[in-house]
């Protein structure tokens, strides 16, 4: 029976990464100027690619592990840059910029200095403790912004908040994931794979957000000014 729900929600992973692409694909015309839709689907095929690769091609152990690390990077960079283009106070980021870099020194240092059992554990927490800074900082500099008055109107608002979904409730199966068993992990790896599922159908959101707010705005601009 856990086998099965393990695998439905396998395939409900790789179910929502394809949506993610094919609106990237359907919606190309209308985002192809925000780079923060490209980032979404690149971060889901990559996701889809190294699931597929990890699960049904033979590659050894470790090779596993250190393709996993460097998803870790791939992650943070994804989600930093979305959030940096999206905040507009320049030193919180240049503090940004400051603070990637130092995480990536510290990452590439821990993954070759540290034999861990199953996942980079330590720098997916520091990961998930940035990126999570950041997203309330995003959050903090939104809410007083006068020039908008719905926050949830904006496409970055669900882009980010999708972030802090996926990484606030999966934080403590990845920090504890090397020092549980194999059937215990296995049980809330199913948990991690709903709330990334919940993840993909904010970004989904934000394309229909980006879409309703440009015929919002075309609507606007067609309006004629009368005296």
């Amino acid at each position: 029976m856990t086998k099965t729900i393990e695998n439905l929600f396998a395939i409900l992973h790789y179910s929502v990464n394809t949506i993610i692409i094919i609106l990237f694909i359907s919606f190309y015309g209308k985002v192809k100027q925000e780079k923060a839709f490209l980032a979404i689907a690149l971060y889901c095929l990559i996701d889809s690619i190294l699931n597929l690769t990890s699960k049904y091609v033979g590659l050894g152990f470790t090779l596993r592990l250190y393709i996993w690390s460097t998803f870790t990077f791939v992650e943070y960079l994804i989600f930093t840059l979305i959030i940096w283009q999206s905040i507009k106070n320049l030193s919180i980021k240049r503090m940004i910029i400051y603070a990637s870099a130092a995480f990536i020194v510290f990452t590439t240092i821990y993954n070759i200095a540290t034999n861990f059992r199953r996942i980079d554990s330590i720098p997916i927490g520091v990961e998930t403790i940035l990126i999570l800074v950041f997203s309330f900082y995003f959050l903090y500099e939104q809410m007083n912004d006068t020039s908008s008055l719905f926050i949830y109107s904006k496409y970055q608002f669900w882009i980010i908040i999708g972030f802090m979904i996926y990484l606030a409730g999966s934080f403590f199966v990845f920090i504890l994931a090397n020092f549980m068993g194999a059937g215990l992990l296995q049980q809330y790896w199913i948990m991690t794979n709903a709330i990334y599922a919940i993840m993909i159908v904010l970004f989904a959101i934000s394309f229909f957000v980006y879409d309703k707010g440009n015929k919002t705005n075309i609507h606007k601009n067609l309006r004629p000014y009368l005296n």
